[in-house]
């Protein structure tokens, strides 16, 4: 294929005030949707990113190509991830296959890690992405559950109950959220955004729902329509869930009544053993797969693991755990030379292209430690540490 020359573009940049709206009818045309009628209130609320934003590539003063950059943390156990996250990728019809959201994807992977990301999220799944080395997004079991079947054997406590969120539940989702093992850094603010205004977002939490036992809050389910469809067309997915695991899979039947629901896709991350188990026995089969239109990396992998060193220390023998070093070197996306990950210790040392470690780490489908040759200590030290626990991006999704 002959390279492009992006010498005629205006970019890589951040989209400038003055662009907003070109820019946001470049997201329209591309995505959907309706003819804009709040410019005034576009350029009024604008407010210039201290990290992450919009970057373009612009030809005769408007944006034909353009990436959306955001920072996110994640508390895992006691240790911290810091995502970035690429969203709202788009290019004009007119300006497609000449690599221009390959260049800025490259650029912007830059800019997320001088920023200090070490995990770069993609909502995402198309050849781009994993031509560049990202893969699949970890590891669910996946459920399609339907209304005609399962769940009958469950008896449902008479002291559960579930009602529709209100924005006055913002606090409650919060504390529960925060009590999740694994959970992204929020806010009260945040969820009191996506509970005042439902449909900001159908795609995550078109439907809110508050379970209590004994008159207490101890869960809460989002439900997300599919792309493109209502959720009256009678399907819909889990968004994000948290909290008592009994309670989520009691009120199933409850809230797929309540919301006319024929099918409900639910990814659950493989680590909620507990929840995968309580659905297994109502009936529903689950199938092991990524999280689906989801792509990810590593894109800085010392810093990364030196974030996770609590979750090192907890799960590792201090003998095992002196001098184990985690390196990467290369370009930063893959498909762009050799890009290498290597865990070493002492003279053990396995060393893969980005896109097999950020598997290797995160956790897939198809690949287990045990299916790679692991050298001497290695071969205890890996399976101990990985597969990472998997996690849902929810109210996170950009």
């Amino acid at each position: 294929m002959m390279k492009t020359s992006f010498a005629r573009y205006d970019g890589p940049r951040l989209v400038r005030r003055d662009e907003l709206i070109a820019s946001e009818k470049l997201f329209r045309l591309c995505f959907g949707g309706t003819e804009i009628d709040n410019e005034t209130e576009i350029l009024a609320n604008y407010i210039p990113p201290k990290r992450g934003g919009t970057y373009i590539l612009a030809h005769q003063g408007k944006p034909v190509s353009q990436i959306g950059t955001f920072h996110d943390r994640i508390k895992m156990y006691d240790g911290d991830i810091r995502t970035g996250s690429i969203g709202g990728v788009c290019t004009h019809p007119d300006y497609r296959g000449k690599q221009l959201a390959s260049h800025l994807l490259e650029y912007c992977t830059r800019q997320l890690v001088d920023e200090g990301a070490t995990l770069m999220l993609i909502s995402g799944a198309h050849e781009i992405y994993t031509r560049l080395g990202n893969v699949p997004h970890s590891r669910y079991i996946s459920f399609s559950i339907k209304s005609e079947h399962g769940g009958q054997s469950r008896t449902t406590s008479a002291d559960l109950v579930v009602r529709k969120a209100t924005e006055a539940d913002a606090l409650i989702c919060n504390q529960i959220y925060q009590a999740e093992p694994i959970h992204f850094i929020r806010r009260k603010s945040d969820f009191s955004k996506v509970l005042h205004d439902p449909m900001s977002n159908p795609y995550i939490h078109a439907e809110q729902w508050i379970i209590e036992c004994s008159g207490q809050a101890v869960a809460y389910l989002f439900l997300g329509s599919e792309w493109g469809m209502d959720l009256k067309a009678g399907i819909g997915h889990v968004g994000e869930y948290a909290g008592s695991h009994s309670a989520l899979a009691q009120s199933l039947n409850m809230i797929m009544t309540a919301n006319h629901l024929k099918e409900l896709f639910w990814s659950v991350a493989w680590q909620d053993v507990e929840l995968i188990h309580l659905l297994q026995g109502d009936g529903y089969n689950g199938t092991a797969m990524p999280l689906y239109g989801h792509t990810l990396r590593i894109i800085n992998f010392a810093k990364f693991m030196n974030d996770l060193r609590p979750i090192l220390r907890a799960r590792l023998d201090a003998n095992l755990l002196r001098g184990l070093r985690f390196e990467q070197s290369g370009p930063l996306l893959g498909g762009l030379g050799a890009d290498q990950y290597a865990i070493t210790r002492g003279v053990d040392r396995l060393q893969l292209d980005g896109a097999s470690m950020t598997r290797l780490i995160m956790g897939d489908t198809n690949i287990e430690a045990k299916s790679i040759h692991l050298p001497g200590a290695l071969a205890e030290i890996i399976p101990t540490l990985f597969p990472l626990p998997s996690f849902l991006p929810g109210l996170n999704y950009h």
